[in-house]
Parts: C-alpha cells; structure tokens; sequence
C-alpha cells in the first residue's frame, strides 16, 4: 500500500493563510450538485412506478370486483334456474295429488320434500358446491318423479277400471233390488190377498133380549125390566182357505149411556185395542156355523134404549154390527 501512487493533484498552501484550503471544491466546484440532481431522477422514476402500480392494482380490483359481480349474477341464474326446476316438479306433484281421491303418501311426501329444497335454497347465500349439490338433486328428484307419477298413473288406471267394475256391478245390484222389490210387493198384494181371503166373515148377525122362566125355557121379550139376558146370534161363512180349528170371536155390547157392558176387558194387538163383553169360542171347520151367546143382565137390571152391538173376529178386525131397543 505504501508504494501505491496517489494522483491527487498537488495543493499549494498560502504561508500566510490560517484556513486550509477545501480539497474537493478546488478540484470538483460546488460540493453536491451533482448528487442532487441523480436523487430527483431517481425520486421521479419511483413516483412513475408507484403511479403505475397503484394503477395497475386498481384496474385489477376493478376487474376482479366485476368478475366477482358477474360470477354472482351467473351464480344466482344458476339459483333462479334451480327453483324453478324445482318448483315445476313440485306442481307436477301438487297436479297429482289435486286429481287422485286416493293420494299416494309417497306423492305427498315427494312434493313436501321439493317444498323444503325450494325454501332452503331460496334463504341460503349460492356457492359452486352448493348449486351443483342441488342440480344433482334436481336431477334425482326427476327421476324419482317419474318413477312415482308411473306408479301413480298405473294406480289411477287401476281404479278407474275398478270404479268402472264397481259401477256395473252396482247397476246390476239395483236391477236385481228393483227386481226383488217388485217381487215382494207382489207377494205382499198376493199375501194381503190370501189373507183377505182367509178372513172370516159373518153373516145373519141378531140380538134379542130374553127373559129365563122357572123351567129353564128362554123367552123372547122387549122390556128392559123384563131381560135377564141378552142373546147374540150369528152365522160364521164357509171358507175353504180359511184356517180350520179353535177360534175366538169378541162381542160388544154398548149399553144406552155408551157403557160396554159384561166383563169389559181388552184384547189387543199391534194395531188395535178392544174392549168387549164377552169372548165367544167355537170350532171352525170350514163350513157355515151359527154361532150364540148370551150377556147376563147387570146387578140392576137392563137400562131402558137403544144397545149397540158389535163383533170383532180373532184378529180384532169389527165384522159385524147390530142395534136393538129395551123398552
């Protein structure tokens, strides 16, 4: 290093100077001018390239904000387009249920299921994964509409010719009723008509009154006072339909003052009750038979006027009818 030559040039002192003299103004001049003027270039080349990175960034937040937006927008087409998938299957369920009485439980709840994706994915903020989870979705609950719309078509066939069936079969029920019916109101006439004929009837029905002398012998007489019985005669008409054997007939004996005289009792059936005096019994054979009775007079003896008279077969039904005066 000490014999390195120094080109320095040469710096001549002033004796009579006390102040040294500046060894880079003597040689360069003024002191920094030079650096100054590398450190404002510099400053304005780093201005320039802040200027265009701050531009460049905002122009590419610019374009990443819009991109943003339009992958938002296209994510909510997305969205709008799954919903309304969604919600033309669900009224192709709401169709189905709406026209089949018999609702199959799986349409019901296949529709109520749509309902529940529809409101979750209207409420939900959209992302890729989400959009193509309910696009897959989409896609299976097409395929099981079909399935289930199938099943349900075949179903509705089924019970349409079913109905159809049920129809026939109930026409055919109502022509054999109406058949049947009118059946039965002829055997009603007819029956009604057996037993119509098989009614009894009566004929020369008389009433007297009569006085019992000492012997025993029956006499006829009009005076009250003089009665001790009153005789009822009739003659039942031959039937050969009717039923032969025992049978009861009841006798009515109204005094003047609408008394029924005798025992007074009742009688009764499902539709009809009467009282009458005295119960007449005899053996019917088919053939005409004359039928008598006979009413005791009351503790006080027969009231004076007119007594009515009336007979009623074992069937309660009035056959006969008569009047006749006490004096």
């Amino acid at each position: 290093m000490a014999n390195q030559t120094d080109n320095t040039p040469p710096i001549f002192v002033d004796p009579n100077s006390t102040e040294m003299p500046n060894k880079t103004e003597s040689f360069y001049g003024d002191e920094g001018e030079e650096p100054k003027k590398s450190s404002g270039i510099v400053s304005k080349v780093i201005i320039g390239i802040l200027v265009v990175l701050a531009g460049g960034l905002g122009y590419f937040s610019y374009n990443l904000n819009e991109e943003k937006k339009r992958n938002e927008a296209e994510l909510n087409q997305q969205k709008e387009q799954i919903i309304k998938e969604l919600s033309v299957l669900k009224t192709s369920y709401d169709k189905a249920v709406e026209d089949n009485k018999a609702v199959n439980q799986d349409l019901v709840d296949a529709r109520d299921k749509i309902t529940l994706y529809i409101d979750s994915l209207q409420k939900m903020k959209v992302s890729i994964s989400s959009l193509v989870k309910y696009k897959n979705q989409v896609i299976t609950l097409k395929k099981e509409r079909e399935r289930l719309l199938s099943i349900n078509d075949s179903l509705r066939r089924s019970n349409a010719l079913m109905k159809q069936q049920r129809d026939s079969i109930s026409v055919a029920l109502q022509n054999v009723s109406s058949y049947l019916d009118s059946l039965v109101q002829q055997n009603t006439k007819l029956k009604e008509v057996v037993e119509s004929g098989e009614d009894l009837q009566i004929s020369k029905l008389t009433t007297e009154g009569v006085k019992v002398r000492s012997s025993g012998k029956l006499v006829q007489t009009a005076r009250a006072r003089a009665t001790d019985r009153i005789k009822i005669c009739f003659t039942v008409v031959a039937n050969k339909i009717a039923k032969s054997g025992g049978r009861t007939f009841y006798v009515q004996v109204i005094s003047p003052d609408g008394v029924t005289l005798g025992k007074n009792s009742t009688e009764s059936n499902e539709q009809t009750t009467v009282n009458y005096s005295l119960a007449t019994k005899f053996i019917y054979d088919n053939r005409n038979i004359d039928v008598c009775d006979f009413l005791s007079a009351p503790k006080n003896d027969f009231d004076k006027g007119k007594y009515r008279v009336v007979v009623f077969d074992d069937k309660l039904s009035a056959v006969g009818e008569t009047e006749f005066i006490l004096k």
